[in-house]
């Protein structure tokens, strides 16, 4: 793994022995960092990609910064345009708040392709579940004051980790860290519009049923708000790509990108076919 002189983000890239696909940038959300992806980056690399995951200003293995709790998701976005015009015009992977600012790459333009796994919303779609607005009191005066903040371990367990067995959870929290106060109230707020017309690539949202942290009913509601695929993970929570069975899953991601690649002019049809997949029943 490699990381390029940087001095807001930091890459952990793995190259393709041969490389026969596009690149492949990988987002993280709040808390986390490019480890989230360490299995998925030698799958994609294994398929043709040269894979790279982002971790943004402020978190390990960077330094930490004093104001990480006043960054912005346009601050965080910053890092992620910054990082993807180092690459050649990737498909983007982005979790959770990565979700977010993969969908902001792609109404930019700055992406050929996007997956969304679970996905932060965009502004009009209720980023606050019943789950989250009944423990969040004790964050707070951190989202009011852009502060840093970690939630406790009962709390990530209950809507992060829930998928996870609990004998490997507390290895997990371990390399979550302090993140910002501002960029979640951004969420919270849904301070960020991406209007459905500026997005014009292809799109996969993958939504799981037991997501506590952001539920399945937001992922169907990005989907069709954008025209994107919806693929649900059943039995699966939000942290996926930690919980047992997460390489099956993965490889639905794999195999979504490589029939783009296969057949590129057929974006606009694999969208319209999606909307009327994911219409039914999602208000």
């Amino acid at each position: 793994m490699t990381s390029p002189a940087a001095s807001t983000f930091h890459l952990d890239t793995v190259r393709a022995d041969r490389r026969t696909g596009a690149d492949v940038l990988c987002i993280p959300g709040l808390f986390a960092g490019s480890w989230v992806f360490e299995g998925l980056l030698p799958m994609l690399a294994e398929r043709g990609h040269n894979a790279s995951a982002i971790s943004l200003r402020g978190h390990p293995p960077l330094p930490p910064i004093r104001d990480i709790g006043s960054q912005s998701i346009g601050d965080f976005y910053s890092d992620v345009a910054a990082a993807a015009r180092t690459l050649e015009r990737p498909i983007v992977i982005g979790h959770s708040m990565g979700g977010l600012l993969a969908l902001m790459l792609a109404a930019n333009g700055l992406v050929r392709a996007a997956v969304l796994m679970s996905p932060a919303p965009s502004r009009g779609i209720p980023a606050l579940s019943v789950a989250i607005v009944t423990r969040m009191v004790r964050y707070l005066p951190a989202l009011l004051f852009s502060q840093p903040f970690l939630p406790v371990a009962e709390h990530f367990d209950a809507l992060v980790l829930n998928a996870l067995p609990p004998e490997q959870r507390a290895a997990q929290r371990a390399r979550f860290s302090a993140d910002s106060g501002r960029a979640s109230r951004d969420i919270a707020l849904g301070v960020h519009a991406i209007p459905p017309e500026q997005v014009r690539v292809p799109m996969l949202v993958v939504g799981a049923d037991d997501d506590r942290f952001i539920p399945l009913g937001t992922s169907q509601r990005m989907a069709k708000k954008y025209g994107a695929e919806l693929y649900v993970a059943k039995g699966h929570g939000h942290f996926l790509l930690a919980e047992p069975g997460w390489q099956q899953e993965a490889a639905v991601i794999l195999d979504w990108i490589d029939a783009l690649e296969e057949n590129p002019s057929s974006s606009s049809r694999i969208r319209q076919t999606t909307i009327n997949r994911t219409s039914p029943g999602v208000p």
